[in-house]
C-alpha cells in the first residue's frame, strides 16, 4: 500500500482569542488548500465548543479541527509549504494552538480487508 492509497488527517486544537480570523490568513492558506486537496471534515469555526468523552484536553480549549487530505504527503505539501507557513503569523492573534498533529488515515480497501477478516475470525470461532 502506497502513500497515495490512503488519507491523511490533520488535527487541530486550540483556544480563540479574538471572534474572526485575520482574513489575510485565509487569502494565504485557501490556494494551497485548494492544491493539495484538503477537505474539511470537522470543526472549523472559531469557538467551537468540544466535548471531552475520556482524557483531558489542555483547559480553555474552545475548538478541535479535523481535515482530511487525499494523502500524507498532499498533507505535508500543506502544511510546509510557503504560502501556509506564511499564513501562520495572521493566525496567532487569533487562536493559540495547543496542538497540531498529522495522523495517517485507513484507506477504505483496508477497512474492508479488516472487516472480512473479522467476520471470517468470529465465524470460525462459531463452529
Amino acid at each position: 500500500m502506497t502513500d497515495h492509497d490512503k488519507p491523511a488527517f490533520l488535527v487541530v486544537c486550540g483556544s480563540t482569542n479574538a471572534t474572526e480570523m485575520d482574513p489575510e490568513y485565509g487569502k494565504r492558506t485557501l490556494p494551497i488548500a485548494l492544491q493539495t486537496g484538503l477537505k474539511p471534515l470537522a470543526g472549523g469555526e472559531l469557538g467551537t465548543q468540544v466535548e471531552v468523552l475520556e482524557g483531558e484536553l489542555p483547559q480553555d480549549t474552545t475548538f478541535l479541527v479535523i481535515e482530511q487530505f487525499p494523502s500524507m504527503s498532499a498533507l505535508k505539501e500543506f502544511y510546509y509549504s510557503e504560502q501556509y507557513q506564511s499564513a501562520i503569523p495572521f493566525r496567532a492573534s487569533s487562536v493559540q494552538i495547543d496542538f497540531l498533529a498529522a495522523v495517517d488515515g485507513t484507506s477504505e480497501a483496508e477497512l474492508r480487508a479488516r472487516a472480512e477478516a473479522a467476520l471470517v475470525a468470529s465465524e470460525s470461532n462459531n463452529q
